[in-house]
């Protein structure tokens, strides 16, 4: 159960941090997007790719697998 509830905090933290990144990212190429989509979208994937998208999908990942562990350590009689 206590692990279930590290990979739980873990890839909560690691899903903020990811849109986090993607807000801050935002905010900066705003001008970019009243500009040109295209540019926006594009210069937006290169700040997001190294560390953002990585981080979300471990988070995505370490979240499912601690519902898993968390419902399978349940107890059946409450």
């Amino acid at each position: 159960m206590k692990t279930g509830l590290v990979f739980l905090s873990v890839g909560v933290i690691l899903i903020f941090y990811a849109y986090w990144a993607y807000r801050k990212a935002d905010c900066n190429l705003s001008k970019t997007k009243e500009e040109d989509l295209v540019s926006y979208y594009l210069d937006l994937a290169l700040k997001l790719y190294p560390g953002a998208l990585w981080s979300a999908l471990l988070g995505i990942f370490f979240t499912i697998i601690a519902l898993v562990i968390i419902v399978i350590n349940l107890p059946l009689i409450f």
